[in-house]
């Protein structure tokens, strides 16, 4: 289907409408540093046409710019710019401390601002949503979510040290229908999907205050990046590191895919694996001495057609893939099996049967690599308020004999269970040291994608329904950015219907699981007896 005519009517840069501090420089933490190269956080919010008699229009962009810019003034940075902090060759003698070292981002509370689009979609809303049944949801004819957000490129780890690139990007799309999208792209060292949850409810609340001439809601975002690096429990600045808790880092179980190592069978090419030019004369640069795992390239097929869906399963449903996947372990306590572990195995082990064995050996190990949030995995806890990504992957392995059986999904759970136990607070302070000491923190890839892989990341516990900018009404959908590569699969709790009591726990309304699947493999997905068990 050829995409719609969307016509960008106005362009702005937005600023804070209040900012009463000096212009400051803030280091991002060295985990936000880690993920400088993934793609952008963001998602569309697709609302009904407002009742005829709406005065004003709750989704004029006009009102919507007027309310981003107060939100802003409770995300200064986010306005500002966003570049990699200027390194600091090693030298005898003097103490180099972390932040001066390669890969690290910093925000500046000044320029660019947040880019603002108003536009216009020459066709209905219905055309960008999925389909209305129940089950699997067939996704590959909807408006794809490209042409809904601003077509810039995120300030990030490529920006030159004095740039124009915005940080934040909006767009608000008004459909033949009256319907509107209102989609937001935030680079992700700044945002993961807790970030970005929080960023548009902090704004939908100052819009629906705003247009009911009530007092702005106190926001209280906390932009602490170094607070996460002193959870390491340890300095990061020493110029040689603890062996002995590099090491414990190294038992965790996640990749370390060594991106400077991997340039054979690249299929961007291995000009694109060169060490920087700038870290030659870095005496570790020289030797690698702690070199990665090389990427496989051969399990990934970067120029094969991905087919989308979204997967609904029922709070019955789930009920049902969870007492499967927990066999007698379903009573309480810390070794209790959750619903999200059961249906994460439970959707693993579907990608793996509808991709089939790699060249037919049963026992080759495949990797369900699994992004996980720290906030609540660090010691003291952060602030649920806390900005920036705040995430590891790490990885689950099983032959694919185990990981492809429908018998075995509670030996498939249990393991993804065992793994996530493994990062403890302590085990994450010995991560966060441990990257702190890389030659660059986005060297070592920690998930990868094709045959042998998913990335799984989840967005439960996010509420972005609860998102109406005063319009009160529930979005007809709330679409998770994600990229359309193979083996990227992305749970959230599903929309609340008008009928339900609002939900006590994060399933209660369904739950929404979106698969990014090489063409013929989704093909046999679809037709899996097993899909809904």
């Amino acid at each position: 289907m050829a995409p719609p005519r969307v016509e960008i009517l106005s362009e702005t840069r937005l600023h804070p409408a209040t900012w009463h501090g000096e212009e400051t420089t803030t280091p991002l933490s060295i985990i936000d540093a880690s993920v400088a190269r993934f793609t952008p956080a963001g998602a569309v919010w697709y609302f009904p046409s407002p009742a005829p008699f709406s005065i004003p229009d709750p989704l004029s962009p006009d009102l919507l710019k007027k309310s981003l810019a107060h939100t802003l003034s409770a995300y200064p940075h986010w306005a500002g710019q966003l570049r990699m902090t200027p390194y600091t060759p090693e030298s005898p003698g003097r103490k180099r401390r972390n932040e001066e070292r390669y890969g690290r981002m910093e925000g500046r509370s000044d320029d660019p601002g947040v880019l603002f689009v108003s536009a216009r979609a020459g066709c209905e809303m219905r055309a960008a949503l999925p389909p209305p049944q129940d089950g699997i949801k067939d996704c590959d004819g909807m408006v794809r979510e490209d042409v809904l957000l601003p077509a810039c490129a995120l300030a990030g780890y490529l920006s030159p040290a004095e740039h124009w690139d915005v940080s934040v990007a909006v767009q608000v799309t008004r459909f033949a229908c009256g319907g509107t999208a209102v989609g937001v792209k935030i680079s992700h060292c700044l945002a993961d999907a807790i970030t970005l949850a929080r960023f548009v409810k902090d704004w939908s609340a100052t819009h629906a205050a705003l247009l009911t001439d009530s007092p702005l809601p106190e926001l209280g975002p906390v932009f602490e990046p170094c607070v996460l690096d002193s959870r390491a429990g340890r300095s990061l600045d020493n110029e040689e590191p603890d062996e002995a808790v590099l090491e414990k880092a190294y038992r965790l179980p996640l990749h370390r895919y060594d991106y400077w190592c991997s340039g054979q069978g690249s299929k961007f090419g291995p000009g694109a694996h060169q060490v920087p030019e700038i870290l030659m004369d870095e005496p570790r640069a020289k030797t690698l001495a702690r070199k990665g795992e090389t990427m496989p390239w051969s399990s990934w097929d970067v120029s094969a057609p991905v087919g989308h869906v979204v997967v609904h399963y029922t709070s019955e449903q789930l009920e049902r893939i969870w007492s499967a996947a927990a066999g007698g372990n379903s009573g309480k306590g810390s070794g209790r099996l959750s619903r999200h572990d059961a249906l994460v195995a439970h959707v693993w082990a579907l990608v793996n049967r509808v991709r089939g064995a790699e060249n037919g050996d049963v026992d080759s190990e495949v990797h369900c690599d699994i992004s996980i949030g720290l906030r609540t995995r660090v010691e003291p806890p952060l602030s649920p308020s806390f900005l920036g990504s705040p995430l590891l992957n790490v990885k689950t392995t099983l032959p694919w004999s185990v990981a492809s059986s429908v018998a075995a999904l509670p030996r498939i759970a249990s393991s993804i269970k065992a793994t996530l136990s493994c990062f403890t607070p302590a085990a994450v302070a010995a991560q966060i040291y441990a990257t702190a000491y890389e030659l660059a923190p986005q060297r070592l890839w920690q998930a990868f994608l094709g045959r042998q892989h998913v990335i799984v990341t989840s967005w439960a516990h996010t509420g972005l329904y609860g998102c109406d900018f005063g319009t009160g009404l529930t979005p007809a959908y709330v679409h998770p950015i994600m990229p359309l590569v193979d083996g990227c699969v992305q749970v959230m709790e599903a929309r609340p219907t008008a009928v339900e009591a609002p939900p006590n726990r994060w399933y209660d309304a369904g739950v929404d699981v979106a698969i990014y699947l090489e063409k013929e493999a989704m093909g046999r997905l679809v037709r899996d007896e097993h899909v809904l068990l």
